[in-house]
């Protein structure tokens, strides 16, 4: 099985609870990134689709998901 790859899609910005507007992980999430195992990076990522930004935040330019 291959490394669980990082859901990173270079929008680096956060909002003010810590969620990056690019991939939804929070900071803590994205600084222990490669020290988690493969079972943990995919609890992220489930965690990820169930996450919002908060609303009226934005990331600078036009990077809304």
């Amino acid at each position: 099985m291959s490394e669980v790859a990082s859901p990173c899609i270079k929008i680096c910005h956060r909002d003010s609870k810590d969620v990056c507007f690019g991939c939804r992980r929070t900071g803590e999430e994205i600084g222990k990134w490669s020290k988690f195992s493969d079972d943990e990076k995919r609890e992220v990522i489930e965690k990820t689709f169930r996450r919002s930004n908060v609303p009226g935040e934005s990331p600078p330019g036009n990077y809304l998901r």
